[in-house]
């Protein structure tokens, strides 16, 4: 597991959930009628998927660039991919899974992404995932 895994399963999620979201008819989960591109399994597919990734990788060998590597890659996708709603949100969520690889991290690595965690999600915004994260990346020794 690495980098090109989590790509991988980032290009899976965003394409099926793009579409979903272009197909989306105005009415769409309105008054309770339709479906929402939210309530799609997709989304838990994705959670899913990453999770089991991201457990094989703290339980493995991942070198702290690795982990480095693929921590930026995940705090930044929230940033690119924020023009449907539904999606930025479950990027963002996502972030409460990336816990167990901070552990990997150097101190040097954690206070970059600690650096570039609070300059893309400021603190009156951040979700209690994020805060737990922004923390772990805070108390990296």
């Amino acid at each position: 597991m690495g980098i090109n895994e989590i790509k991988a399963i980032y290009e899976d999620y965003l394409e099926t959930a793009k579409k979903l979201e272009e197909q989306r008819k105005p009415t769409d989960g309105l008054f309770g009628m339709g479906k929402k591109p939210a309530d799609d399994p997709c989304h838990e597919k994705f959670a899913d998927d990453l999770e089991k990734a991201l457990d094989e990788m703290a339980a493995g060998d991942i070198s702290a660039q690795e982990a480095a590597q693929v921590l930026g890659y995940i705090y930044d996708m929230p940033v690119r991919n924020g023009e449907y709603q539904s999606i930025y949100w479950m990027l963002v969520a996502v972030h409460g899974l990336t816990e167990k690889l901070i552990d990997k991290l150097t101190a040097e690595d954690a206070a970059k992404l600690k650096k570039s965690y609070g300059a893309n999600f400021k603190r009156w915004e951040r979700l209690p995932a994020q805060q737990k994260v922004y923390a772990a990346l805070s108390h990296k020794k």
